[in-house]
């Protein structure tokens, strides 16, 4: 079975449901409070390994009941979390208010900024190993650089979700096989305002002329547009009634690297990416909502 290497964040969701956003200064009662397990490379990491992928977790957790609970959730998901580093201090976390079905995030990234070069130099032969690799910008961005520099340099294929934005050199975009965005952030990279399928395509061919090799703009309701060789197009979005959107992203990205590390065409794995992130919408949480190959069908 070919390997997936997820580096990236680990984090505690401290989830808030309320029916409306309080202003500045504003208190309001909600709706529900819960604990789920998190972050973006978290997430990807689990969501590829309950879709049947064989994957390994690299990041750090503090050394808290969080960061326990972070690897125990991963773990039961059938990733390898033995390269994860436990650190002195706070695991990372991430502060979500849930209101009609869409989120808003504050993040305290904690043992997250330890993802060192450092500790990534001391897991070169696992990454050596990796068929493909899956990031994020949750971690620090130094870090980010010097991993996609080293793929590169062994044709190791990327997946990038280069979320949270963050200015990126030049290089970053030619050496990444794969990068998935919405179209917040396809806006932030390219300049190219998208509110629909066409301006998603306009946004597409200005991530190919940057260097990207494969670039997919994820559109919520609207589906996805991808680009396979030279041509665009357009995969739309099941309909399921959404209660939130957390890890619905995250699910996306790992289920299109299961599905072509198993020998899916691009169009396959954006068509069981798509069935995949579906489910999640349907359900409240990060880890939590996330489902089994068998649910996929």
């Amino acid at each position: 079975m070919k390997k997936i290497v997820v580096i990236g964040s680990l984090n505690m969701d401290l989830i808030t449901r309320t029916d409306r956003v309080p202003v500045m200064g504003e208190t309001l009662s909600g709706l529900s409070f819960q604990t789920v397990c998190g972050g973006k490379g978290g997430n990807q990491a689990f969501a590829a390994g309950r879709l049947a992928g064989s994957v390994t977790m690299l990041g750090c957790v503090g050394n808290d009941v969080f960061g326990q609970t972070l690897i125990a959730s991963l773990e039961s998901a059938n990733v390898d979390c033995s390269h994860i580093r436990v650190c002195e201090g706070e695991s990372g976390t991430a502060s979500i208010t849930v209101c009609q079905g869409d989120n808003s995030i504050i993040i305290i990234p904690g043992a997250n900024g330890k993802v060192s070069i450092e500790y990534i130099e001391e897991n070169l032969s696992l990454i050596d190993s990796a068929d493909m690799l899956i990031l994020q910008l949750e971690i620090p961005l130094e870090t980010v650089e010097y991993i996609i520099g080293y793929a590169a340099s062994k044709n190791i294929p990327v997946m990038l979700n280069p979320a949270p934005a963050a200015a990126l050199p030049e290089q970053i975009f030619k050496q990444t096989s794969y990068m998935i965005v919405n179209e917040t952030e396809c806006e932030f990279y390219t300049g190219v305002h998208i509110t629909n399928i066409e301006e998603a395509k306009q946004g597409i061919t200005k991530l190919l002329h940057m260097g990207v090799k494969t670039g997919i703009v994820t559109l919520g309701s609207q589906g996805a547009v991808y680009n396979c060789a030279d041509q665009l197009f357009h995969v739309p979005a099941q309909k399921v009634k959404a209660v939130d959107s957390t890890a619905a992203g995250d699910t996306f990205t790992a289920a299109i690297a299961v599905a072509l590390l198993e020998g899916s065409s691009v169009h396959e794995a954006m068509e069981f990416a798509t069935k995949a992130s579906a489910i999640v919408v349907t359900r409240m949480g990060a880890q939590t909502s996330i489902p089994d190959r068998i649910e996929i069908g």
